[in-house]
């Protein structure tokens, strides 16, 4: 991964995680610098430093990107390390499963976590993008798109995208392109506490998609290494899933309706 700033730098959160460990890998090898930004400290650590040791340039940033002020602080230093091209809105979580027992506290930690903070992270590079152009990704989810559970989650990612598609409309004549991606069930740390109460829950998640498959974190990274290259300069106000085909059908409910079993 030689010559990491000849593209410029992309600053990505949530970038210790398992998805934004892989984005900042597809990243770095497209010949990105990597502002890599974690509310885990030695997560960041760790992906920047695996970046390094592959040939690449990268640097850890520990930010909170729910707090203002910190995501502004983390901002300016990647600035003074280089031209941030490419942001990529990658950290998220889900808090409540159900509206049965959500309050309005899990509530307001889903919004402010998968929406708001998309928000802090994009005004802390307005003015640098709308003077030099840029690239944006914010990872959404098919819950933005349908009901698979986690409403609260869903409701910030269905405002992701609508906000994504905004900000391609205002932003365009800056030459800024603005897309968002959309995975299903991928394979991450996040599942491993359903694995444990049931190992075989990936099984019955797979009979659901239409290639039978889970992602993995590479597949989201790839859509995005895709979206900030420049094979994707006409593409801005997209919603990329990358979900087996789940958002276009279920196979076991068509099959239900019209009786072919095959």
């Amino acid at each position: 991964m030689s010559g990491g700033q000849a593209r410029g730098w992309a600053f990505v959160t949530g970038g210790g995680g398992d998805i934004g460990g892989a984005i900042c890998d597809k990243l770095a090898r497209n010949g990105f610098a990597i502002a890599c930004a974690d509310i885990n400290e030695a997560a960041a650590e760790r992906t920047a430093q695996r970046l390094i040791a592959a040939g690449g340039v990268a640097a850890a940033l520990t930010m909170d990107v729910t707090d203002e002020a910190a995501v502004n602080t983390a901002a300016r230093r990647a600035l003074d390390l280089g031209d941030v091209r490419v942001l990529v809105n990658g950290a998220g979580r889900a808090h409540a499963a159900s509206i049965f027992g959500m309050d309005y506290a899990t509530w307001q930690a889903d919004i402010r976590v998968n929406l708001d903070a998309a928000f802090l992270c994009i005004h802390a590079f307005h003015d640098h993008f709308v003077a030099n152009g840029g690239c944006i990704v914010n990872i959404a989810s098919v819950n933005g798109l349908g009901m698979y559970g986690h409403p609260a989650y869903s409701a910030a990612k269905a405002g992701l995208i609508h906000f994504t598609k905004c900000l391609a409309v205002e932003y365009g004549p800056y030459n800024i392109r603005v897309n968002a991606v959309a995975p299903g069930t991928v394979r991450t740390r996040a599942w491993e506490s359903r694995l444990a109460a049931n190992p075989a829950v990936f099984d019955e998640v797979k009979a659901w998609y239409p290639l039978r498959r889970i992602s993995e974190p590479a597949d989201v990274a790839a859509m995005v290494g895709f979206l900030a290259s420049d094979e994707a300069s006409m593409i801005t106000g997209t919603v990329m899933t990358v979900d087996g085909g789940l958002t276009a059908g279920v196979p076991a409910l068509s099959a239900t309706i019209t009786q072919n079993q095959r």
